[in-house]
């Protein structure tokens, strides 16, 4: 959504055509578009067969060495046919610090590589769920009070986010919140079950969240993150993980505050 997001700006202030190319059957992304999101007005948005032309040659790794080569060559190859310029993300940032984002006009067709942002303003409002699931996020969201705290807790193997805000974190923050205001209740998105059973445990009814899987390797655990990443925008406020992009998203969604809570360093 991110790098979605800044291309959309980027291709209106250029006044250029945007497609995307939505690589759906890589591992990091199982699930397409479409079973996710509304059509984009004015956004092509395509989810070719063969993804590795796509990636960044120095990115591309195959199961041998013999096989990384070939598939970083012909990506190279294939990409200089196809574009007039081709950059990645660090690349096009140092272009809007340098105030040399216009120069990018001159190109007939340009390609970013990028699964980020690079560009500050959004437009997370053309992101409309499907209807499906929009559905799921308002049966989800029912239960909502006055009152509502957005808690997202990411765990996996995101080693920054465990260290720079751990559990207890949250516990005091939820505890804050509860003396504060006596019918404040929360949604909690995370990625641990255990940590939602936890909370569970601790906090009962108050606890609103989802017992599913939210893995990207499969259509169901995206639809699942989705569902997550509006309902915690639909909260009063979030408290986040640390370097964790998706509280960022789920707080612009709807403009609401972000609070990310981060350890002091002994």
């Amino acid at each position: 959504m991110r790098a979605i997001d800044s291309a959309i700006t980027l291709s209106h202030k250029l006044q250029k055509q945007l497609t995307v190319i939505w690589l759906e059957n890589t591992p990091q992304l199982r699930c397409p578009f479409d079973k996710l999101f509304q059509p984009i007005p004015q956004v092509n948005i395509t989810s070719p067969q063969l993804t590795s032309i796509y990636l960044n040659p120095q990115t591309n790794h195959g199961s041998s060495q013999l096989k990384q080569s070939f598939l970083s060559l012909t990506a190279k190859v294939f990409q200089q046919i196809n574009f007039q310029k081709v950059i990645d993300n660090d690349e096009v940032i140092q272009l809007i610090k340098n105030n040399r984002l216009e120069t990018l006009a001159n190109y007939q067709s340009l390609m970013i590589w990028t699964d980020r942002s690079f560009y500050p303003d959004n437009t997370y409002g053309l992101f409309k769920p499907i209807p499906v699931l929009e559905k799921a996020i308002r049966t989800r969201t029912a239960d909502f009070g006055n009152y509502t705290v957005g808690i997202h807790i990411r765990r996996g193997d995101h080693r920054k986010s465990i260290q720079h805000s751990p559990l207890d974190l949250f516990r005091d923050a939820i505890a804050q919140e509860i003396t504060q205001n006596p019918d404040t209740n929360f949604y909690l998105a995370s990625d641990s079950l255990q940590v939602k059973h936890q909370l569970i445990k601790e906090f009962g009814d108050r606890i609103i969240t989802q017992l599913a899987a939210t893995s990207r390797n499969n259509e169901q655990g995206m639809q699942a993150a989705v569902l997550d990443l509006y309902a915690l925008s639909r909260t009063r406020k979030i408290y986040g993980s640390y370097w964790s992009s998706y509280s960022r998203v789920a707080a612009n969604i709807s403009n609401i505050d972000l609070i990310i809570l981060n350890a002091p360093t002994p």
